[in-house]
């Protein structure tokens, strides 16, 4: 499990074990545009679940890029904004540079949710820093967190990337990577009920 996901979990106050989530609303995370992903994480029970996707051309301990989900059941009623501070105030722990945007709440189909970016300049211990981009719905029946992270190269400000020469196309690719991860956020990441009648829903 990544350092992300744990962070996420230390913001929540209940583990994963045991059984499985009992079924009622339904966390839709639609498929990743662009080249198949694999999941490589799948844990869940009665407290919540995490799944970690990654590209599936990438080994699994060697990618550059990270979807994330998870549920936890204790956090159910906790403001969506609030989770996100908490993680802010762990990254520093695990990063150095650290700059961050949000927490951004937002009501979607009635529902409170936060957007919020997290850009370490360094991982601790590793050569290269992580872009983190949020999204925390609450539900009835649980807090969801969803993520997607994207290596980038080391720096010593999350806000100031330096490419090496000749790799200067990188940046453009890095920012286009960036939009489209924070469209899919919005559009292909929500929260259906169990009687709901929307379309997507169904």
């Amino acid at each position: 499990m990544r350092v992300w996901a744990m962070l996420a979990l230390a913001a929540s106050v209940a583990g994963i074990s045991g059984q499985a989530l009992a079924a009622g609303e339904r966390l839709v995370v639609g498929p990743y545009p662009g080249a198949p992903w694999k999941r490589i994480t799948d844990k869940s029970g009665p407290q919540g679940w995490i799944h970690e996707q990654i590209p599936a051309s990438h080994a699994n301990d060697d990618y550059s890029e990270m979807l994330t989900d998870q549920a936890f059941v204790a956090n159910r009623g906790v403001d969506p904004s609030m989770f996100l501070r908490t993680i802010y105030g762990q990254v520093g722990g695990a990063c150095d540079g650290v700059k961050v945007s949000g927490p951004t709440p937002q009501t979607e189909n009635g529902r409170r949710v936060a957007y919020g970016q997290v850009r370490c300049g360094t991982e601790r211990g590793q050569r290269y820093g992580v872009h983190i981009f949020y999204k925390v719905i609450a539900g009835d029946d649980a807090l969801y967190s969803i993520s997607w992270e994207i290596r980038v190269p080391a720096s010593a400000d999350g806000d100031l990337l330096s490419f090496p020469r000749g790799e200067e196309s990188k940046a453009g690719a890095l920012l286009k990577a960036e939009a489209a991860a924070d469209r899919y956020l919005v559009s292909q990441v929500f929260l259906c009920s169990a009687d709901s009648a929307e379309a997507r829903c169904r």
